[in-house]
Order: C-alpha cells, then sequence, then structure tokens
C-alpha cells in the first residue's frame, strides 16, 4: 500500500473514520436494545406483580425502536446487509459497475445530505419551541430527534466514504480488509488496480 497517492491516502483515512463511526453507531443500538429489553422486561413485571407501571415503557421503547434502526444504518451499510437488488448490475461488465455505483452512491449521499439538513432544521426547531411529547414523560422531543440526525450523519459519512473510496480506487479489493489498519503502510497487500 506504499504506492498510494495523496487523495488515496486521504480516503483511507475517510474509510477509518468511516467505519470506526458506523461501527460505534451498531454498538449503540445493540445497547439500546438491551435498554429496551430490561424496560420492557421491567414494566411487564411491575404490572404482573404489583398491578403498577413505569408510564414510559411504551413511549421510550418507540425512542429506542427509532435510535436502533438510525444508529445501525452506517453499519448495516458497510457490512453489505441492506438489500440491494443487483439484476441490472450482474449483468454489466466491471467498469460499468463500478460507473453505476458512483452514480447510485452519489445520488444516495445527496439524498441522505438532504435528509440530514430537514433533521438537523427539525431539531433545532424544536429544541428552540421546547416541543415536549405529549406524555406523562414530558420528554424534551430534540433528544431522541437528536439520536436519529446522529444516525443519519453516520450513515451519511459511510455513504461518502465509499463514494470517495469508488473514485479513488479502481479495484476496491485492492484495500485492506476491514480487520487491518487501513493505514498500515507494512501490510502486504496488493497494489494492483489503484488508479
Amino acid at each position: 500500500m506504499q504506492n498510494l497517492n495523496g487523495f488515496q491516502r486521504f480516503v483511507l483515512r475517510v474509510l477509518a473514520v468511516a467505519q470506526w463511526l458506523s461501527t460505534a453507531g451498531g454498538v449503540l443500538a445493540a445497547g439500546v436494545f438491551l435498554a429496551m429489553t430490561s424496560l420492557t422486561l421491567t414494566e411487564v413485571v411491575l404490572r404482573t406483580t404489583a398491578g403498577r407501571s413505569t408510564l414510559i415503557a411504551s413511549e421510550y421503547s418507540g425512542y429506542a425502536l427509532s435510535a436502533m434502526i438510525y444508529l445501525s444504518l452506517g453499519f448495516t451499510f458497510s457490512e453489505g446487509a441492506h438489500i440491494r437488488i443487483t439484476f441490472l448490475n450482474d449483468a454489466l461488465p466491471k467498469a460499468a459497475q463500478r460507473w453505476l455505483e458512483i452514480c447510485l452512491l452519489t445520488a444516495a449521499t445527496f439524498v441522505m445530505s438532504i435528509a440530514s439538513i430537514a433533521v438537523w432544521q427539525m431539531v433545532l426547531t424544536t429544541q428552540q419551541r421546547g416541543t415536549v411529547a405529549y406524555t406523562p414523560a414530558e420528554t424534551p422531543l430534540y433528544i431522541p430527534q437528536a439520536i436519529m440526525l446522529a444516525g443519519l450523519v453516520i450513515f451519511l459519512l459511510q455513504l461518502a466514504a465509499n463514494l470517495l473510496a469508488q473514485l479513488a480506487f479502481a479495484d476496491l479489493h485492492a484495500l485492506p480488509n476491514k480487520d487491518q489498519n487501513p493505514l498500515d503502510n507494512s501490510s502486504e497487500n496488493s497494489s494492483e488496480g489503484i488508479a
């Protein structure tokens, strides 16, 4: 990997940051799942044994579900686990597949940029107005919205990093695998296929 130009080194750094953030988002989503499960179990036990309620289980489980979905978007994408319809891509030659991927990543990055800006504006407006949930907990709504924004931004960074990688490298198989440090110059990965 010593034959990399400055742009390619920059792209590897962006990929490493995006991967780290995506993994952190996935770990946080798993933590939210555990918290939601604990809250639901607590609610069931309280209702069954004491005839009482936490009064927040339903509301916070909804926030948790949203948090899990948004926080895991980047990780799911980085692992190739989003649903993809590939019949057109599979019918194309390798070079055309790369350009199709670049076009799709560009479009997805653009759409996620607009979505992130819109959610950012929603979070700011909600926070400035002091809007709270119409529930007994009166949760400030900017908190779950900010978590949603964090997930969108992580996903946006993952999309942008993959777009840059497609532009910087003709053969993404020449990149270091995910278990290695992408900036490790002692790596014995092949530099063939680097644009």
